[in-house]
């Protein structure tokens, strides 16, 4: 759950993220057939076919090289499935090429030289998924299912890969289900700790414990509308994230940044770190030479001198967005490139008043900014939703300190800041005042209601637990 930096870590910079106590587990055992049998212990029903499961049983080839098929919940098993294998095989081949079994870490240990893939001669898997992270909700549910896939993969196939290797590759490998991710919901599903939130950096992915105040507690609510990135992605999550690169080129080139090294940009942190002198305020660089109505397509193709199918040949899913906007009102820069700007400086200025004794109304200054964050969300950023959006107002009007989306956006979950003495009094408030509401008007169904509202404190991330032995291990 993202406490706050949302759509920001695409764009390089830090998030501050916990880890929740809903889980997904993945158990995990060989298959003398030579493919991947995937099961799920859910039995619900496909909303459009009653006579369906939802989550329904199926079989992968153990070919790593094998594409993945998009819109079904397996794709995200088979992506985690292959990425696990890419990164060994690159792992593998820096091995040989570089002698790195010979080399040592920072620790001064022995590094563990990566052994060749040799899927071929490995035998099938059979995995069983169960979980208690409701899909859609923007509590990371399809990068929570990639995440723990992968880890079960690499220890069925004894692999050996740090936390931060597990974070990045995850990150990329669901670039085959269709969404550009940017790699906090794999991070803190893998690096999560109890009692501490993380701050994430990127590139490379590295994690810092940031405890949190005592006495105030974060209420996770679902609208129990689905929040799905891989649904219309090219309309909505892609689409913002070429919109961000489209800004962060033309910013460059009005601060004369040669065009070729303009054009090999992809993200506005990218164009900060150029800024020089105006590092510390990119918003008034932006102020100066972003207009802030939509571009059309035209017009930043003539600044860029090259056509934006050219720019993005090798993307299929950002030549989808960048055709859905073409054909629409055009590119949102400006405000896209604010909210980026702005939102990365909301999240050290909430971790700084985590750490902060003396301030006398950190619980209030804590919430007002994720208000803020909230309120760019919904119209900088134009994430948010109606069902989001009445559950923000209700939370602010029943004594949360401050409240937001939380994931994508579009759908899925507030997180509302609250003081700890009155967690059980908030519940029932929004409970009474939103989802009694909705089911009463037939909006929602009781079977929808399960974990739809719950106070949770930050928790562990990923571990294997081995039958027969009680203590779990790292991945």
């Amino acid at each position: 759950m993202n406490i706050i930096g949302e759509h920001i870590d695409y764009e390089g910079y830090s998030v501050l993220p916990m880890a929740i106590g809903l889980d997904t587990i993945v158990a995990c055992g060989p298959r003398n057939e030579a493919n991947i049998h995937v099961a799920n212990m859910s039995k619900e029903v496909d909303d459009n076919d009653p006579d369906k499961v939802k989550y329904e049983a199926g079989t992968l080839p153990i070919d790593p090289s094998a594409s993945v098929s998009r819109g079904s919940w397996l794709s995200y098993v088979h992506a985690a499935y292959k990425g696990v294998h890419e990164f060994q095989a690159k792992k593998s081949a820096e091995a040989e090429a570089g002698g790195e079994d010979a080399k040592t870490n920072e620790s001064g240990k022995r590094k563990r030289k990566a052994p060749t893939p040799s899927w071929e001669e490995d035998k099938g898997l059979n995995l069983l998924v169960d979980g208690r992270v409701p899909p859609g909700s923007g509590l990371s549910s399809s990068s929570a299912l990639v995440c723990s896939v992968a880890v079960a993969v690499m220890r069925q196939r004894k692999f050996f890969f740090t936390k931060e290797e597990v974070a990045e590759f995850t990150r990329v490998c669901e670039k085959y289900v269709g969404t550009m991710s940017g790699g906090m919901d794999q991070a803190i599903s893998i690096m999560g700790e109890r009692g501490f939130a993380k701050l994430i950096d990127f590139n490379p992915v590295r994690a810092h414990s940031v405890p949190l105040p005592l006495g105030g507690i974060f209420v996770i609510a679902n609208t129990i509308v689905q929040s799905l990135k891989a649904v219309e992605p090219e309309a909505k999550y892609n689409l913002r994230v070429v919109e961000c690169t489209l800004a962060a080129i033309l910013l460059a080139l009005k601060l004369e940044v040669p065009k070729k090294e303009a054009l090999a940009l992809t993200s506005l942190k990218q164009v900060q770190d150029l800024m020089g002198d105006h590092k510390t305020a990119p918003v008034e660089v932006l102020k100066e030479h972003l207009h802030s109505e939509p571009y059309a397509k035209a017009d930043l193709e003539g600044v860029f001198g090259v056509k934006l199918e050219e720019l993005f040949k090798e993307n299929e899913d950002f030549l989808a967005a960048v055709e859905h906007a073409s054909a629409r009102e055009g590119f949102h820069l400006y405000s896209r490139a604010w909210h980026v700007y702005t939102e990365a400086a909301r999240v050290y200025s909430l971790k700084r008043l985590c750490g902060d004794e003396t301030s006398k109304d950190k619980f209030a200054q804590i919430g007002e900014i994720m208000s803020e964050s909230h309120r760019s969300c919904r119209t900088l950023y134009q994430c948010s939703s109606e069902e989001l959006d009445e559950l923000v107002e209700l939370a602010m009007e029943n004594g949360a300190y401050g409240a937001r989306l939380t994931g994508a956006g579009w759908g899925g979950c507030i997180v509302a800041y609250v003081s700890e003495n009155n967690k059980k009094k908030f519940i029932e408030n929004i409970y009474c005042s939103y989802y009694k509401k909705h089911l009463d008007a037939g909006k929602i169904t009781q079977k929808q209601l399960k974990n739809c509202i719950f106070p949770s404190k930050p928790s562990a991330g990923a571990c294997v637990i081995v039958l027969g032995s009680s203590d779990p291990v790292n991945p």
